[in-house]
C-alpha cells in the first residue's frame, strides 16, 4: 500500500491511509476531526518515531505536507479522547480499516501458482510474509482488546452485570468479603491496597445544603481486577 488511500465512515467521515500493509500511516488531522483534539497538542504527547510528515493534496488541487501517525499513536490519539465517538471509532479502524490494509494482495492466479510450483523457495517466502502478517494483526487486536477498557469507568451495575451477579449490592457485598472495601457513612470505601492499584475512580461534590457526596466508579483497571478476583 505505497499510496494514500481514503477510508470513509457514514458516521465519522474519512481518514487517510498511508505506509505499508504491515505499517499503515494515519492522518492526525482526520483522526483529531473526528475525535475532537487539537492536533498540536495530540502531536505532542505521541511518539516521535511514529510520527511521519506525507505529501498530499488539498480540496484546491495544491500539495501539502500532512502529518501521518504509527498505528501504536493512532491508538494513543483515540486513548486521549473522552469523546462518546471514541470507541465506536476504533471498532470501525479495527474491524474495517486495519483488516483491509493488511489484507495480503495475492490471488490464486495462473502465474502465482506456476512460481509457487517452479520455485518452492517463493512459496516459502509467500506463506512466510503471510504469517507474519496474520500475527501482527491477531496482536494489534490484543492490544486494541485491552486499550478499550484503560480509559473507561464502569458502574457497579455495569460490572455486576458483566459478572452474572443479581445487583450492584450484591457485588459491592462480594467486594466486602474480599477485602476489597468497607462502608463509612453509607458510602463504599476502597482499602489502601486496591485504592493504591487505582481500581476506583471517586470524586466529591459538594451539595447546596453542604453535604459532601461522593461518586465513585470503576475503573479499567478496577473492572479486570475485579472479575479476576471474583472469577478465581
Amino acid at each position: 500500500m505505497d499510496n494514500i488511500q481514503i477510508f470513509k465512515n457514514e458516521s465519522f467521515g474519512e481518514v487517510r491511509v498511508a505506509g505499508t500493509s504491515d505499517k499503515p500511516l494515519f492522518c492526525l488531522a482526520d483522526v483529531c476531526k473526528i475525535l475532537d483534539l487539537q492536533i498540536t497538542s495530540t502531536k505532542n504527547r505521541l511518539k516521535p518515531d511514529g510520527v511521519s510528515l506525507i505529501k498530499v493534496i488539498d480540496s484546491l488541487g495544491r500539495t501539502q505536507e500532512a502529518i501521518f501517525v504509527s498505528e501504536s499513536n493512532l491508538y494513543k490519539a483515540i486513548m486521549r479522547s473522552d469523546k462518546p465517538q471514541a470507541e465506536p471509532f476504533q471498532d470501525w479502524v479495527c474491524g474495517e480499516v486495519l483488516p483491509s490494509i493488511r489484507k495480503h494482495g495475492i490471488y490464486a492466479t495462473d502465474n502465482v501458482i506456476d512460481q509457487i510450483l517452479n520455485n518452492p523457495d517463493f512459496g516459502i517466502e509467500l506463506l512466510t510474509k503471510l504469517k507474519e502478517e496474520r500475527s501482527a494483526r491477531i496482536e494489534a487486536e490484543k492490544q486494541v482488546a485491552v486499550l478499550t477498557h484503560v480509559n473507561k469507568t464502569y458502574t457497579c451495575t455495569e460490572v455486576a452485570k458483566e459478572l452474572g451477579l443479581k445487583s450492584a449490592i450484591e457485588l459491592n457485598n462480594r467486594l466486602k468479603e474480599l477485602g476489597v472495601q468497607y462502608k463509612v457513612n453509607q458510602t463504599w470505601v476502597p482499602y489502601t491496597k486496591y485504592a493504591t492499584l487505582g481500581w476506583f475512580d471517586i470524586k466529591q461534590e459538594v451539595a447546596d445544603n453542604g453535604h459532601i457526596i461522593y461518586h465513585r466508579k470503576i475503573t479499567g483497571i478496577g473492572r479486570q481486577g475485579i472479575i479476576n478476583l471474583i472469577n478465581s
